[in-house]
C-alpha cells in the first residue's frame, strides 16, 4: 500500500517535470525537501513514469537527482539568487543593498 503511494507520487511528479520540460527545456530536475529523502523509494517509480511521459525527444533525456543540499537546497538557492541581485558596491562595504520597486 505504502509503494503504490510513492507510485502514485512518482506519476504525478513525472507529468509535472515532464510538461514543465517541454515548455522550458530543462536538462535536469532537481527534487528536494523531504520528498528527496524518499530515497529510490521514489525516484525509481519516477524515472520509470516519466519516460512514459517524454514524449518528446529532449524530453527523454531529463535527469532527475536528488537535491545535494537535502530540506536547506531552497533556501541556499535563495540567498544564492539574493546575493547575485545585490549591486557589487552592497557586498563590498557593507551598505544594504536598495529595495527593488515593486513587481520586479
Amino acid at each position: 500500500m505504502a509503494l503504490d503511494a510513492f507510485d502514485r507520487a512518482g506519476r504525478a511528479l513525472a507529468a509535472a517535470i515532464a510538461g514543465t520540460a517541454s515548455l522550458v527545456e530543462i536538462e535536469t530536475a532537481v527534487i528536494g525537501g523531504a520528498v528527496a529523502a524518499s530515497g529510490e523509494v521514489l525516484f525509481a517509480p519516477l524515472r520509470r513514469h516519466l519516460a512514459t511521459y517524454a514524449a518528446l525527444s529532449f524530453v527523454r533525456g531529463v535527469e532527475v537527482v536528488p537535491a545535494l543540499l537535502g530540506a536547506g537546497a531552497g533556501l541556499v538557492g535563495a540567498a544564492a539568487v539574493a546575493v547575485e541581485l545585490l549591486p557589487d558596491r552592497a557586498l563590498d562595504m557593507g551598505e544594504p543593498a536598495p529595495v527593488p520597486p515593486r513587481g520586479c
